[in-house]
């Protein structure tokens, strides 16, 4: 089963790959190596998930939001790779920051 018959039986639906806003590069190819920018939390409809774990924030919607953040590094990696993800054979490093 490639990556995209996985997506699909999970149900799980991709952010659309959004440009950067600024004078930086949402993903670069060096070599055989794809380096992705750091990636917002967004919810589906669009809007910037804020506020901080313990006070805005329940640890759920803490969940939620590092699923997000996550969807849309595959989102950027697909992109990336002309929507083809079997394109990708490993993965070196994943940084996440919470605010917390």
């Amino acid at each position: 089963m490639n990556f995209n018959d996985k997506i699909i039986e999970l149900k799980i639906e991709l952010p659309e790959a959004k440009a950067p806003v600024g004078s930086y590069l949402a993903t670069k190819v060096s070599e055989k190596m794809l380096f992705i920018s750091g990636q917002i939390s967004m919810t589906a409809k669009g809007e910037l998930i804020k506020g901080k774990l313990g006070r805005e924030l329940k640890t759920e919607d803490g969940y939620e939001a590092a699923k997000r953040c996550g969807l849309s590094i595959v989102s950027q990696a697909k992109k990336a790779c002309g929507g083809d993800l079997s394109k990708i054979k490993s993965c070196l490093k994943l940084t996440g920051f919470v605010n917390s």
